[in-house]
């Protein structure tokens, strides 16, 4: 059975997948389910899902109800699933902006257009390369985030024991405010921006 869109108007929508592409490990329903029900209620928000792979947190938003959600993807194979996963949720009634970016999520000055803002900001890269796509997008020296600023950022931690106290320890010697959540047996971790 593939994974399907857990809540709002397109609930039950099964998306394609990327099976076998390298890299690729979608966000699993029972956590995206707890995830969202901890976001609470996502009408009328504003997000932008990095590292978008099939769209499916980006969609499970604007099945939520988002008025404008934006995926970012590098690889061009990967976009062509997220745009028929676009298709299957538009086919419910989903009515917000959705739009799929063919850019590099951690070089944001080539998808985010001027004065473009987010309520939310969804990240979940390849295992091997979210320590340095967070560092990229972190910054250094006091600004979290610059590019996503009044954003929340959900970063999907790699799944690995003691994987956290690397992207915390960054965090802090800025002054950042963070939470780390467990949902199913994904951590996340939140930075308020």
């Amino acid at each position: 059975m593939g994974m399907k869109i857990i809540g709002g108007k397109a609930r039950g929508v099964e998306l394609a997948d990327l099976e076998g592409q390298r890299g690729v490990r979608p966000t699993i329903g029972r956590s995206r389910e707890a995830l969202f029900n901890a976001l609470g209620d996502m009408t009328d928000a504003r997000v932008l899902d990095l590292f978008s792979g099939t769209g499916a947190l980006g969609l499970e938003a604007a099945s939520r109800g988002a008025s404008n959600v934006v995926l970012v993807e590098l690889e061009p194979a990967r976009r062509a699933v997220i745009g028929a996963n676009i298709d299957k949720v538009r086919r419910t009634g989903v009515a917000g902006d959705i739009e799929v970016r063919l850019a590099d999520a951690t070089a944001p000055g080539t998808y985010l257009r001027q004065d473009e803002s987010f309520d939310v900001v969804f990240a979940d890269p390849p295992y091997d390369a979210s320590l340095a796509a967070f560092r990229k997008l972190a910054g250094a020296g006091g600004a979290v985030f610059p590019a996503f600023p009044g954003a929340l950022v959900v970063w999907e931690l790699p799944d690995a024991p003691g994987s956290a106290g690397d992207f915390i320890a960054g965090l802090e010697s800025c002054g950042a405010a963070w939470r780390l959540r467990r949902f199913g047996g994904t951590e996340f971790l939140w930075v308020e921006n």
